[in-house]
């Protein structure tokens, strides 16, 4: 027969201990304690005693500076020609103030037949008041015809200054730097084929002063033309 066995006793539950605070543990957390309280401190002080950042300046936009107003320029006036002789349709036209004898013949519609427009120099240019005549085909042109106007550029300008180009307006006997032929500003003191050309090359001119923009004329160039010429 067997011995019925004895059970087995229940496990014996531990209680946990209460934490004992040592000296040397109550030391650490007052040294624990005293740091934390020492970083915060620091990090106040840090805040506070942070400078602000410098304001942000606006500054207005800067003022433009002034531009000159540029001067208005006058405008040459035209020129009323008269055109005559073998051309299509005689009459009086009015012209650009820097025409040629070519254009008078060109608003007259041209050359008539049968007309050699070889008798006029077609390159010469205009002044106001001209007459610009076209011998016809049955028309003398020799040295002996003293009937009707001369072949080619004629009228009171040409005149009383045939190779001075003289302005209208009150200025008679003075080149007019704007509508002079190279013939007329070659009749200036020192103005040779090259600067004649220079000078129609640069017009128009509003004043004699504007001489200077053309190559090779200085001041005292300008000062010996300045009695002598206009740009009215």
């Amino acid at each position: 027969m067997q011995t019925p066995s004895m059970p087995s006793p229940p496990p014996e539950v531990t209680t946990p201990q209460p934490m004992i605070l040592t000296p040397l543990l109550a030391a650490q957390l007052i040294g624990l304690g005293a740091l934390l309280a020492t970083i915060l401190l620091g990090v106040l002080l840090f805040l506070l005693d942070k400078p602000d950042p410098a304001p942000i300046a606006l500054h207005p936009p800067p003022t433009p500076a002034p531009t000159a107003t540029p001067q208005p320029t006058p405008t040459p006036s035209p020129l009323t020609v008269f055109v005559s002789g073998g051309v299509v349709q005689p009459g009086v036209y009015v012209l650009g103030w820097d025409a040629r004898v070519g254009d008078a013949l060109a608003a007259a519609g041209g050359l008539a037949a049968g007309v050699d427009g070889a008798q006029v120099n077609q390159a010469e240019r205009l002044f106001d008041g001209a007459q610009v005549h076209v011998p016809q085909a049955t028309e003398s042109v020799g040295p002996a015809e003293t009937n009707g106007p001369p072949p080619g550029l004629s009228g009171n300008m040409a005149l009383a200054a045939p190779a001075d180009g003289a302005a209208t307006g009150g200025n008679s006997g003075l080149v007019n730097l704007n509508t002079a032929s190279a013939e007329g500003l070659m009749s200036l003191p020192g103005i040779g084929p090259s600067k004649a050309a220079a000078i129609i090359a640069n017009r128009p001119y509003d004043a004699v002063d504007d001489l200077d923009r053309v190559p090779g004329f200085g001041a005292k160039t300008i000062d010996q033309l300045r009695e002598l010429v206009t740009t009215r």
